[in-house]
């Protein structure tokens, strides 16, 4: 259900019980206080792994079968074949 409030949208989730104490536990250990910020934190990291994931699939579809280059600063691992 997305409800729409201005300039932010609600959403919302059904969870069970035991898996919504275990994110209360993993809230307390990152210092995330109320269900706002333990959602706000949970939206943000798939979106965060969502644009990881893209940028991934770009650079194997713009190199092909081709090995990409290393960063700036970091050496080839010698134990790889070249």
């Amino acid at each position: 259900m997305t409800v729409t409030a201005g300039a932010s949208e609600i959403w919302q989730a059904r969870i069970p019980p035991a898996f919504a104490e275990q994110l209360n536990e993993d809230a307390a250990v990152l210092g995330l206080t109320g269900r706002t910020e333990i959602v706000r934190a949970a939206l943000l990291m798939l979106h965060r792994r969502a644009a990881e994931e893209r940028m991934a699939r770009s650079v194997d579809e713009f190199y092909g079968d081709a090995a990409p280059p290393l960063p700036l600063g970091v050496a080839p691992d010698n134990d790889e074949p070249s």
